[in-house]
């Protein structure tokens, strides 16, 4: 069960990663004069948030399946939800002096959630069986 819930929040996490990275290149499309990608920016924009709630359930899978194993994870749930939303809100009223670096911060932690997700600290830890007294290993 461990492995099938860190593979399924490596997954999630894996999928909202490539979806933000496709935000700075759909943007890059739109500056360079093809006006008609920003509706493609739009598009996955706003399916960064339910994004954002799968990998949310899978962290909370994963956090309840291990006891414990990536509950920071947990933390970030709603501070990355909570900063699509205001990111779409600033992009539809085209107020680029905040669309543009809590777009850069998105990125950034969504490559980082994923990148953690692949380190040990996302794996479940193993518990050491205590030995009673006199009980051989």
């Amino acid at each position: 069960m461990a492995t099938t819930t860190l593979w399924l929040l490596r997954a999630t996490l894996l999928l909202h990663a490539a979806l933000a990275l496709a935000q700075p290149v759909s943007a890059g499309g739109y500056l360079s004069g093809n006006f008609d990608i920003l509706a493609t920016h739009s598009s996955i924009g706003v399916l960064l948030v339910p994004a954002t709630a799968v990998w949310g359930a899978a962290a909370l899978g994963h956090v309840a399946a291990n006891r414990g194993a990536g509950w920071p994870m947990l933390l970030f749930v709603p501070v990355v939800f909570m900063a699509e939303g205001i990111q779409i809100g600033m992009g539809h009223q085209r107020n680029l002096a905040v669309h543009i670096p809590l777009g850069v911060l998105i990125v950034l932690t969504a490559v980082l959630l994923a990148a953690w997700s692949f380190t040990s600290w996302a794996r479940p830890q193993r518990r050491m069986r205590r030995v009673a007294p006199g009980e051989e290993r």
